[in-house]
């Protein structure tokens, strides 16, 4: 006949490790001569998955089941079972006696949340966390004989919620940041030299075989990058930037908490924090380098501010300075061929007059045509000049319109940064406002540059302009507005494109320009 206690933890692994242990030799004697509280506990403990630890007597001896293994780690079952909890536990007993002494004590369960415990259980001191719940177990006579342990361990919980709340706070701090990569590097390093989870970090840029290369984390010294990531030991190290056509622009090392295994967690996480230090590091290159870029493109652009119009009857350009002595000043238009027979247009206005206007000008109009003859779209143009006006004294609250003419599909997309809005004239004398797609001044914060498309119909004209058509000192701009489509619809429909710009820029500066004054006008076949 099978006794209780081998009908009660048969078919669990952690019922062979109880009926294994000789129980005659502990403080509790054989099972069959256990009190009914205790058999009642333990028939509890076997008959579920939760994690359950029953302790019984003065020495609070051990009897648990297969969830509660799990927290014993790699090196304290099978031993666990059948030993002394204060003896087991020793190197946490500072932290859980109390709990057990409260129970036995006062009959009162207890109940702590994520409760940090410093565990050696399999070979290193680990950080683990535990919510759990002490409760009394009474003997035949309602007195307290032990202490059951209803535990659930919450240690990748609490940890996982640790290293998001890192990633979080590192794409945070780096999210459109524009300094050069070396503030980008000082930046990661300060915000997870505070990361719990980490142990060690060091971002290194420049030569690889300079003097910044000795890693005293390894003590060692490498002659170059690596090519991807390396583990060495606990320690991460990984390439920053690893661009095919360029190597890479420094390194990064990392180690994680001691306190918690190198399992695949902690090397995904620390791989995830190199990759997003590496993406930062990137985009400040890239931002370092598109504004030298640009800027070398305006300076050897600044002979041809005012760009000779496309060799095309579709396109009409005049410039009127409101300094005579000068051929430019703070306007500017361009018109650029671009691949597949389209155009790309772009018409500003930087604030002032006279040279220092001029120069901002140039250094804008020469970004723009190279920013549209490197593929980019109208709101990308406008993006990137965003940051490009910061860079130029003079340059900030420029207006610029920026479209692209299809000729193939009669489409014009369009985006526009506080400029005023195009015109569109109809073979019937009908006219629009081009006044989608619009956005605050360069340099003003903004949500993102918008386009918008517009269908054109055969022969129609558009009509691009700066602010000094239209705005007057004396008068709103809407009926500089108004004035400008009245006359665009009477002089579109018969007369010649290359005689219109000449006869609107007349007929609405009878005085002569006031203010620097760009047009260009395009018709359709």
């Amino acid at each position: 006949m099978v006794d209780w206690f081998t009908r009660a933890v048969r078919g669990h692994d952690c019922g062979e490790a109880a009926l294994a242990v000789d129980w005659s030799a502990t403080p509790l004697g054989p099972p069959d001569a256990w009190p009914t509280g205790l058999r009642r506990a333990v028939d509890l403990c076997f008959s579920t998955r939760f994690a359950v630890l029953v302790t019984w007597g003065p020495e609070l001896t051990m009897i648990y089941n297969d969830g509660y293994r799990e927290m014993l780690g790699r090196d304290l079952h099978p031993q666990a079972m059948g030993a002394a909890a204060p003896k087991l536990w020793g190197q946490i007993w500072d932290e859980v006696g109390p709990l057990f002494d409260d129970v036995m004590r006062t009959g009162r369960p207890t109940w702590d949340v994520d409760m940090p415990l410093m565990m050696d259980r399999s070979g290193f001191v680990e950080e683990t966390r535990f919510t759990f719940s002490y409760s009394p177990l009474r003997d035949d006579d309602g007195v307290v004989q032990g202490v059951m342990d209803i535990a659930t361990e919450t240690t990748d919980q609490v940890v996982d919620r640790r290293r998001l709340s890192t990633l979080s706070r590192l794409s945070f701090a780096l999210h459109g940041h524009h300094g050069d990569p070396e503030d980008v590097a000082d930046l990661a390093t300060a915000v997870l030299r505070d990361a719990e989870d980490v142990g060690l970090v060091h971002v290194s840029l420049g030569d690889p075989g300079g003097p910044d290369r000795h890693d005293e984390a390894t003590d060692r010294r490498d002659t170059a990058w690596p090519a991807g990531p390396v583990w060495h030991g606990r320690t991460l190290f990984a390439p920053l930037d690893t661009h095919p056509e360029r190597p890479p622009l420094g390194t990064i090392t990392l180690r994680g908490n001691e306190q918690r295994p190198l399992d695949e967690t902690q090397r995904a996480f620390l791989l995830l924090l190199a990759s997003t230090v590496s993406h930062a590091v990137a985009a400040a290159e890239e931002h370092r380098s598109r504004v030298g870029r640009l800027t070398s493109v305006s300076d050897a652009l600044q002979q041809a501010m005012v760009p000779a119009t496309p060799a095309s009857p579709r396109w009409q350009t005049h410039y009127r300075p409101a300094d005579h002595r000068m051929a430019v000043g703070g306007d500017w238009f361009d018109v650029v061929e671009l691949s597949s027979g389209r155009f790309g247009l772009v018409v500003g206005d930087c604030v002032g007059h006279g040279v220092v206007a001029a120069a901002s000008m140039g250094r804008l109009s020469s970004a723009g045509r190279a920013l549209m003859l490197a593929g980019s779209g109208p709101a990308q143009v406008l993006t990137m000049l965003d940051e490009f006006a910061r860079t130029v004294p003079g340059a900030e609250l420029a207006t610029v319109f920026c479209g692209v003419v299809e000729p193939a599909t009669m489409t014009l997309t369009y985006s526009s940064a506080g400029h005023p809005p195009g015109l569109l004239v109809g073979t019937d004398g009908a006219s629009a406002w081009l006044d989608g797609a619009r956005g605050p001044l360069l340099t003003l914060p903004h949500a993102g540059r918008s386009e918008h498309t517009t269908t054109l119909a055969p022969g129609d004209t558009v009509l691009l302009y700066t602010d000094g058509l239209v705005e007057r000192r004396d008068t709103r701009i809407r009926d500089g507005l108004e004035r400008l489509a009245a006359l665009a619809r009477a002089e579109c429909r018969g007369t010649p494109l290359g005689e219109l710009p000449e006869r609107l820029l007349d007929a609405m500066l009878p005085d002569g320009a006031r203010d620097d004054v760009a047009l260009v006008a395009y018709r359709t076949d």
